[in-house]
This record gives C-alpha cells, structure tokens and sequence, in this order.
C-alpha cells in the first residue's frame, strides 16, 4: 500500500501530529477512530521515510510498533481484549487533547500581535476620583448639626457690670459734711442725693449712712 503523503518528518512536532493529520486527511471521527485504517496509513507513511537518522525517528518508529501490535489484534479478531481497549483510548485521549492545543494555538496566533497591529499607550493620565455623597438625614438633622458647630466655635465671655454701691465710710462723709453745713435737725431720707437712680442705689446709701 502506498501512502498517500508525501511530507516529510521535519515538518511534525511527534508521531500524534502525523496521526492527527491522518484523521483530518481522511476525515475521522476522534470519538470513534477507524484503528485498522489508521494503522495502515501510518505504517505506509513510516515505510516511505527516507534518510532519516534512527535518533530523529525512534518515536515515529515507537508509535509504529504500537500500531502493528493493534493491527495484528484487529486482524485476528481480538479487538475485545482489554490491551487493546487500553491502547486505543489512550490514543484517542491523546490525540483529542492535541487537537484542543492546536486549535487553541491557532486562536492565540490569530490575536493582533504587540508592537505590530496594536500599540502601548505612552501617555500617562492620571486617575481622576469623584466621590459621590448621598445625604440621608432629614433637613432638622443637618440644622441641628450645624447648630452644634456654629455653637463649638463661637467663644463667650460672661462679663458682670460693676455697680458703685457706698459704703460706711462714704456715710460717714456725707454726715460729717451735712453736720457742719446744717445746725438743725435733718432725717437720714432727706441726705439721700436726687440723682440717684437705681433702687439699690438708695438702699445702699440709706444703710451706709445709718450704720456710719
């Protein structure tokens, strides 16, 4: 049987990648891999490599044993045997695993390349915060709290104004100066000044001169 590829074995990372591209060529389902047909097609492309050192080939070769040991089961009817069963879902949970790769790699390389089809931005900008406040408390909330402020802040100064109240000495003046002025008699309410306007005023000189 001759295969029909003809590729070379530099151009494939592995054996899976040849036996991926196996599947595509021929359209394989992975969830259920036609293993005789397979077989065949890799040992007809292992068959027409040529000039390849045994170093560089030794995993093609690995891989071709493998599929000649499934070939042979296949071809002697023991495909039921669990070696083969082990065999079979490894490769196929391989190749599905290789498949998800390459096509995640192909999503990767489609992405627009840095410095080529998308830029850094070289300018810097500063970040701007904006603080919003949501006023919740009532009009007499905020009225009181400002009240309490504006109370905080504001200084008093209790000041008491000073009254010129007399005392026994002053009485005692106004005596002595109404005694050598006046030879009669005289009342303590008629000493008492005209100009005085406050009740305590009166009092207090009523009492100064009565004590003097």
């Amino acid at each position: 049987m001759e295969s029909n590829l003809n590729i070379d074995i530099k151009d494939y990372n592995g054996p899976l990648d040849v036996l991926l591209e196996l599947v595509h060529k021929n359209k394989f389902d992975l969830k259920n891999l036609p293993i005789l047909s397979l077989c065949n097609q890799y040992i007809a492309f292992i068959v027409d490599l040529k000039k390849v050192s045994i170093e560089i080939a030794s995993e093609y070769l690995l891989m071709a044993a493998i599929m000649v040991f499934l070939k042979s089961k296949y071809l002697v009817n023991k495909d039921k045997e669990e070696d083969v069963k082990k065999v079979t879902r490894f490769l196929t949970n391989r190749l599905t695993i290789l498949e998800l790769v390459n096509q995640n790699s192909r999503k990767l390389f489609d992405l627009p390349k840095f410095k080529q089809e998308f830029f850094p931005n070289t300018q810097k900008h500063k970040l701007k915060i904006e603080k919003n406040f949501i006023i919740k408390d009532k009009l007499i909330d905020l009225l009181k709290a400002y009240a309490n402020i504006h109370k905080r802040n504001q200084q008093y100064t209790l000041k008491f104004r000073s009254s010129k109240l007399f005392t026994i000495k002053d009485g005692q003046n106004v005596i002595s100066k109404e005694i050598l002025s006046n030879q009669d008699w005289f009342t303590l309410k008629s000493l008492i000044p005209d100009n005085l306007r406050s009740d305590i005023l009166n009092k207090s000189f009523f009492s100064s001169t009565f004590n003097a």
